[in-house]
Order: structure tokens, then sequence, then C-alpha cells
């Protein structure tokens, strides 16, 4: 009963180290943990090894910010004048869109006409009648149809080419555009500016 703290602590030690049971299986389990921290700590050191090994990965450097700034002005100077040439060429595109079913031939005075009042009223002016007459037919009138050498042709008058002119089927006349399609023994077919007219022995 008289025994200190010390003497205590020496008696718990000899136990451990010499006595024999739980004590002895106390002594093997210390003996295991001691062995299995010694194995951490050099599994530990050599991942510190391997990982300061690896070489570091540099990221790119950012642009300057002018270069980024001088690439956005290029794309937008471009998008405007995409826009620009777009709007400037709404007038063209749509007497394009309008007169493109005439490929091969010029189109008839009423698809001219509409055409031109409707870009003349996005510009905010009336349509140039200069430009409107330059597609009227001029008069016309069938004298006689007759068959000469086994050939069709027609004795007409025309606006702007004379009295008493002798037509056959691919005569043109009005500066190429009118042209006589076909003669039969009671009329004259002429296509004029890409509208067919029928004519007999009266006038137009």
């Amino acid at each position: 009963m008289g025994e200190s703290w010390r003497d205590a602590l020496s008696s718990l030690w000899h136990g451990l180290l010499y006595g024999g049971g739980s004590a002895r299986f106390l002594r093997i389990l210390l003996a295991v943990l001691l062995v299995a921290s010694i194995g951490w700590s050099v599994y530990l050191y050599r991942q510190i090894i391997t990982i300061s090994r690896i070489s570091p990965v540099e990221a790119p450097l950012p642009k300057p910010a002018a270069e980024q700034d001088q690439k956005y002005a290029g794309l937008a100077k471009g998008f405007e004048e995409i826009v620009q040439v777009r709007t400037g060429n709404k007038e063209a595109t749509y007497m394009a869109s309008a007169l493109g079913r005439y490929a091969f031939n010029e189109p008839p005075m009423p698809v001219v006409q509409e055409a031109l009042a409707k870009v003349a009223a996005q510009k905010g002016k009336a349509p140039s009648p200069a430009i409107e007459q330059v597609y009227l037919p001029p008069y016309m009138e069938v004298r006689a149809i007759m068959i000469l050498n086994k050939k069709p042709m027609a004795l007409m008058n025309i606006e702007g080419e004379g009295d008493g002119v002798i037509v056959s089927p691919g005569y043109k006349f009005g500066g190429g555009r009118g042209r006589v399609v076909s003669i039969t023994q009671t009329k004259v077919v002429v296509l004029w500016a890409g509208t067919s007219m029928e004519l007999g022995l009266e006038a137009l």
C-alpha cells in the first residue's frame, strides 16, 4: 500500500516486458503497430519523392488585352460591312427575284412596271415614265398574208420599221425586243418583250 507512483509505473513496465498471459499479447500488438507505422511512414516518404519529381505543367499565358481588342474590332468591322452590302443590294435583289423568271426573254411590261413601282416606293420616288415607255409595243397592222416559195410571209405596217414591211417567222424588230413567231392563214403571232400577241388582218 505504501508504493509510490514511480514504483507502480516500474512494476507495469516490468510486467509488459517480462510478464506472461495478457501482457505477452499486448507486447505482440504493440510490436505489430510499430512495424505498421514504420511501413506507412516509408510509403508516405516515397509518395512525396515521386510527386516532387513530376515537372509542373505551365499554363499558356493569356494574350494581351490589346490583341484581343484588335481582334474583336476586326470582327465587328467585317460584320458591319456585310450588313451594309446586304442593305445596299436589297433593291437589286428584289428586281432580280421579280425578273428572274425571264432568263432568256425580256419580261413583259406589267412585271417591269410593278417591279419599278415597288422599288420607287421604297426610295420615296415615282417610277420613271421614260423607262416604262421603252417596253411599250409599237403600232402594228397586218395588211396581207401570203405564201412565197412555200414560206409563209405577211405584209405589215410596223411603227418604227415602216409601212409595207414583208416579214416571215424569225423577223426581229424594235431593237430586238419584237420577233415574229409564226404566220398562219388568219393571223400573225408576235412576241414582244416576252409577251405573245396575235395579230389578225385588223389593226392591233
